[in-house]
Order: structure tokens, then C-alpha cells, then sequence
């Protein structure tokens, strides 16, 4: 590239930046940057009155309020700022659990002794992390909904916001800590039973060193009558989307087994979290009903009554929250439904009947239902460590929980991208694992990209001499219009083309692009799931999991219509993608120049795309676009070795000094190369 084509390109480079920030500031009104987040996340506007909420068979709604009698068996709603909390910690999370339906409050990243696991990722790419993530939070639009919230029946709404007893807080010699609640609670109600005679106790349990919370529902009868119970619990409600919050990968999931087989499961990852509303709606239109919900078979068009729920949950770019049936307990027909609330939603999971027998000689009749709840990484590593569960011997599924960590086809690719990065970023960090994981694709590619430039600089050579001929062929017939000057125009061009052996263009200098296509989808994917990604530093890069942002200047613009230069709104002067254009650039001024105007010409508009797709690279993460220079990089010394080598074969002529005349024996022996 010349300097005075170089100095261009840069200016208007500049230029372009310098006119969108104009544009945003002098054209476009500029929005308000977002508030500061309301228990480190945005608390959803309360668009809707909180639903009450019951269980008869698998979860639906209504309408309902404890009556009188019910008050004198325990149900007494207090406010959620009344309630008394206790603690959970060990070396991954801190939980925080309320007797005010003894649900969990929060989970937040820190250990035991205050330190932070994994900090929250600031919405500005500019800012650095400065506080702990804290996954999951109340949400004030659902105040009688929260995980582990029970679903059995009418008297919900009421039990989950009315205070529990805590009848035992302990912690075993392995480090394992539990609690215990009860309801009603035995003293300050003139029943120390519900209306039917059944007492439920809550245990929530968690082990050292993982990213689950056991729940066990254990029911007593001390009525003289069996009783029959649905019991089912509220799964994430409010859940942070640490990263990228617009993201299509903040999503709602199923993992679904057969009682058939025993073998199959399979995945749901739709609609995104902001359309399970629409979806909801849609439903209630087909259906012509007024629900505030959706179950997952509607959902999910599931109509296999085999088919059956082992985990439901939210999933955001880089973490999961989900509850699970107890995978020792196998092929139990659950189910679950969707609960849209403002801009998350609350997922529940719902089991078969419990048959609970009748009290005899005094002693109460029981029956319990266990369920997980796993909030931890979007990492098939830690999913498998937290399963805990070996599959029985004919079974073919190995470890379920893992497959929530995929996310679609493409997996198929990015799975080993991203087993193969994680390994080298082990070793080396993450920086300098995806320079080798460039290296390596690119190398692994570097047979077909020669013979695909070997196969085009032959074609070239070619037409070189072909060209003179064919353009004779023209001349001959410029005046002659009539059918059969042009068909005799053709046979003679044929003829030409046939006896230099000169055929279309070789599909060979195609092929590297085709086949890089599927590695740059699974590329993306890896770098967009790839939770050891998330807050690596690299040289000035202090998150190669967002934008670059090298220089730390910003400003919002929201959602306007150049947003999706933006992240999260924040529009940020990221130097790599500016960068890489100018590589691509680069390496597009090094192609030969073809001697036809028009294919000249065509050539020269190709070179417009590179600034384009720059643009359109510039907010995604800054580990795609640093492996996008690496290949750039590497591209332009792959093809100066390469024509290097096609000068040697007597492929391609040397390269001549500027203003010196061609010579008879620099044509190039092109028929006898290999």
C-alpha cells in the first residue's frame, strides 16, 4: 500500500467515527444513561399486579386471599423488610434465606470469608468491575414469588409471604449447611397445623465448594384422611444479565427426558427472556384464555405425555439458574410453567401427586419431594461437578445438566473451539490462547488457501495470454448483431478458451472462504459462551469478553439507530476493529491487480466491504476481533510466502521495478506447474 493510500484510509477512517459521534450529538437527541442498578441489577417496572398464584395439578393461576380460618392456621402476610434472614456461604456463593416463606433471597458471588468469586460486569465497557455479582434478587413486582416459593395449593400467595418457622440451622463435619423451616409455625396460632391437618417443612441444604441448593418438601399428616398434594416451587425470578443485556442468550431453558427410553433428552432454549410475554399472549389468543402464564408443554408444542421436565431456568450469556427434579429419582412425570415479570420471569417446576397417608397410632403419615437449584457458570465443567449423580448403568445420558451449557447447531463446532481454548488458556492465558488458536486453524487451512492462490494465479496467467485473443474475437464481431455472427463469436471464443485450456473460474480460490464460514459462526459462538473469556485481561484490554474500549472515552446513546454500534447503549472508541480494518485493507491492496476495467473495477468496490464489516464488528467482543487480526496478520505473511514460492515454480512471473518493461522470458511456464 502506498503511504499517500494509507494516509487516506486512516483519515477516513476517523472520519467516520468523528461524523456518528456528531450525528448522536448534534442530530439525535441523546438519551439519559441508564440509573444506578437497584440491588446491583435493574429492577423491572411493576407492569402488572402481582399475581397470586396456586397449584391445582401442574402450576396455574388465581385469584385468592386466606380467609379467616386460614389466618388461625399460621397465615399471616408480612412485608418482605420484616422478615428475618439467614446465611448460607462456602467457597463459590453466599445465599441469603428468608423465614417470609423460607424462600432464597439472594445468591451472590462471594465465599465464606467475604471475598469475591466473580465481579459483576459493569454496563460501560470503559468502567472496571468494583462489586460482586449478585445473580439473583427480590423483584418488588412479584412479592409473593421468589425461588424455592411453594406451589401446592390455593393458600399460596398467603404461605409464601407469611413468616416460617426455623426449627433447625446446621452444619455437618463435611462442611454441609442446612435449614430447616416449618409451617404453620408450633407456637402464636391457635392451630399448630394447616386446615387439613398436614405440617410442611422446608430443609434448604447447601454442599462446600458447589454451585447448588438442595430443597427437600417434606409433608406430615396428622389428619385421620390421606391427602393428596401437587407439590411444585418457583425457580429464578430475578435474574441479573451480567454482560450483555440485550442478548438473545438471555433466554429461557428445558432439559427434557422420556420415560420411553430412559435415553433421550433433548433441549428448549426459546423465546428470549423479553418475549416470554408475547409468547404468553399469543397463547391466550390461540386458546381463548386470560392467563398470566404458559406451561411448558404449550410452550414448548410438547405433546409426548412421556416426554417429561428434568430442569427449568434462565439462562443469560455467561451464567445459568435453573431447578431440577431430583436426578436420583428418576422418570417422574414433572412439569412447569413460565411466569412473565416485567423483564424476567419466574419459572416453576412441579412434580407428580404425593399420596400422603393418614396418621396412625399417633404417628403422622409422611411424604417428601427433593429438587435443585443449580446458579453457578454457564460451564460444562462446573454443571457436571454439580451433578453429583451416577446415571444408571443402561442409561446413555451421561451428565444431563451439561447440556444446558450449549446453546444451538453451531455448538457442534464451537464445543471443541472452546474445549481447545480453554486448554490453551490454561497454559498460556487467554490473550496469548487465541493468537495459538488462530495459528492453529490458519495453519490448519494453509494447504487449501495454496492451492486455492496457486489455482488463481495459474488462472491468471491464463486469461493474460487468452485476454489479447478473446478481445480480437470482439473486434472481429462489433458491427455483426445478427444470431448467428454471435453464436459464431462464441465458438470461437470457446475454441480460444479450450485451446490454452483455460476453463471458469476455479473453484479452488473459493474454497478457504467456504470453509472458514462454519469455523467463523463456531468462532463467535465459542468466544460468546467461553465463561473463562469473561474478564481476562490481555495487554490494554481489561475484558476480552466486551469491546476493547482502549481509549476510556464513552457516552450513551441507548437504543438509537446506530446502537448496535454501542454496548449495553455505551458507545466506546474501540481501537481493534479500526485496527483490523486497516489489516484487511492491507491485505486486499496486496492482490494482484487484474488487467480487465471492469473486473478492476469490481475488485475496487470488494474493497469497500472491509470498512463495513469493521462497523458492524465494532461492538462485539474484543477476543473476536484480536483473533480476526492474528488471521489478518497472518494472511498477508501466508500469501507474500506463497507468491514467493508460485515465482519459484515458474508459476507467476518475478515481480518487477517500477517503470521496467516486460520481458519475453518473464512469461511464466504455467502448463507444466504442479
Amino acid at each position: 500500500m502506498q503511504r499517500k493510500e494509507m494516509i487516506q484510509m486512516v483519515v477516513v477512517i476517523i472520519l467516520i467515527v468523528a461524523g456518528f459521534y456528531a450525528c448522536q450529538v448534534w442530530i439525535i437527541p441523546p438519551s439519559a444513561p441508564p440509573a444506578p442498578p437497584t440491588n446491583q441489577s435493574n429492577t423491572p417496572p411493576a407492569n402488572q399486579p402481582p399475581p397470586e398464584i396456586r397449584s391445582s395439578g401442574p402450576a396455574a393461576a388465581t385469584t385468592s386471599t386466606a380467609t379467616e380460618a386460614d389466618k388461625a392456621h399460621g397465615f399471616a402476610r408480612i412485608q418482605r423488610a420484616d422478615a428475618r434472614q439467614w446465611t448460607l456461604a462456602n467457597s463459590r456463593l453466599t445465599a441469603t434465606v428468608s423465614d417470609r416463606g423460607a424462600v432464597l433471597d439472594t445468591v451472590t458471588f462471594m465465599d465464606a470469608d467475604g471475598n469475591v468469586v466473580f465481579w459483576r460486569t459493569p454496563d460501560n465497557p470503559t468502567v472496571e468491575p468494583s462489586e460482586p455479582l449478585q445473580l439473583l434478587r427480590p423483584e418488588e413486582a412479584a412479592p409473593d414469588i421468589a425461588p424455592f416459593a411453594l406451589l401446592i395449593d390455593k393458600n399460596d400467595d398467603a404461605r409464601n409471604t407469611s413468616r416460617w418457622e426455623l426449627v433447625l440451622n446446621e452444619t455437618g463435619e463435611s462442611g454441609v449447611q442446612s435449614l430447616t423451616f416449618r409451617f404453620p409455625p408450633s407456637k402464636g396460632f391457635e392451630h399448630d397445623t394447616e386446615s387439613d391437618g398436614t405440617v410442611l417443612y422446608k430443609k434448604i441444604t447447601l454442599y462446600p465448594g458447589e454451585y447448588r441448593l438442595d430443597v427437600n418438601v417434606r409433608i406430615e399428616n396428622r389428619s385421620d384422611k390421606v391427602r393428596e398434594k401437587f407439590v411444585g416451587i418457583w425457580g429464578p425470578v430475578g435474574i441479573t444479565n451480567d454482560g450483555m443485556r440485550t442478548a438473545g442468550e438471555w433466554s429461557r431453558v428445558a432439559l427434557y427426558g422420556s420415560t420411553d427410553s430412559k435415553r433421550f433428552t433433548s433441549l428448549e432454549d426459546s423465546p428470549t427472556v423479553p418475549s416470554l410475554a408475547e409468547a404468553v399472549k399469543e397463547r391466550n389468543e390461540e386458546l381463548g384464555k386470560s392467563n398470566a402464564w404458559i406451561t411448558n408443554r404449550d410452550l414448548d408444542e410438547v405433546e409426548d405425555p412421556d416426554r417429561f421436565l428434568i430442569a427449568h431456568g434462565l439462562r443469560t450469556q455467561y451464567f445459568l439458574a435453573f431447578i431440577a427434579q431430583d436426578p436420583d429419582v428418576r422418570d417422574q412425570r414433572w412439569s412447569g410453567a413460565i411466569l412473565p415479570i416485567g423483564t424476567t420471569a419466574a419459572i416453576s417446576l412441579t412434580g407428580p401427586p404425593l399420596v400422603v397417608p393418614a396418621a396412625e397410632a399417633g404417628k403422622p403419615g409422611q411424604q417428601s419431594a427433593s429438587m435443585r437449584l443449580y446458579v453457578g457458570p454457564r460451564d460444562r465443567d462446573a454443571l457436571s461437578a454439580a451433578w453429583l449423580v451416577e446415571p444408571p448403568k443402561d442409561a446413555e445420558l451421561g451428565t444431563q445438566w451439561a447440556e444446558l451449557a450449549t446453546s444451538g447447531f453451531f455448538d457442534l463446532i464451537a464445543s471443541p473451539l472452546i474445549w481447545f481454548l480453554r486448554l490453551l488458556t490454561n497454559l498460556v492465558g487467554a490473550g496469548f490462547a487465541i493468537i495459538l488458536l488462530t495459528l492453529f486453524v490458519r495453519f490448519a487451512l494453509s494447504p487449501l488457501s495454496y492451492r486455492g492462490q496457486k489455482a488463481m494465479a495459474v488462472y491468471t496467467q491464463k486469461m493474460k495470454i487468452v485476454k489479447p485473443k478473446m478481445d480480437a474475437i470482439k473486434e472481429k464481431y462489433k458491427e455483426k448483431t445478427d444470431r448467428d455472427s454471435q453464436m459464431r463469436m462464441l465458438t470461437e471464443t470457446r475454441a480460444v478458451m479450450k485451446e490454452q485450456n483455460v476453463g471458469m473460474l476455479p473453484i479452488g480460490g473459493c474454497l478457504p472462504m467456504l470453509i472458514q464460514l462454519p469455523i467463523f459462526i463456531g468462532l463467535y459462538r465459542a468466544f460468546g459462551a467461553a465463561f473463562f473469556l469473561r474478564q481476562a485481561k490481555f495487554l490494554g484490554i481489561h475484558d476480552l469478553s466486551l469491546p476493547d474500549a482502549t481509549i476510556p472515552a464513552s457516552t450513551f446513546i441507548g437504543e438509537g439507530w446506530i446502537s448496535f454500534l454501542a454496548h449495553n447503549g455505551w458507545l466506546t472508541i474501540n481501537i481493534l476493529p479500526m485496527l483490523w480494518i486497516a489489516l484487511s485493507i492491507l491485505q486486499f491492496k496486496m492482490q494482484p491487480k487484474p488487467d480487465d476495467p471492469q473486473q478492476a473495477a469490481m475488485q475496487k468496490q470488494m474493497g469497500c466491504i472491509f470498512p463495513l464489516m469493521g462497523l458492524m464488528f465494532y461492538g462485539f467482543a474484543s477476543g473476536f476481533a484480536f483473533y480476526f487480526i492474528v488471521s489478518s496478520m497472518y494472511s498477508i505473511a501466508e500469501s507474500k510466502l506463497i507468491k514467493r514460492n508460485l515465482v519459484k515454480l515458474g508459476i507467476t512471473p518475478p515481480p518487477r521495478k517500477k517503470g521496467e518493461a516486460v520481458k519475453e522470458t518473464d512469461k511464466p511456464d504455467y502448463h507444466g506447474s504442479k
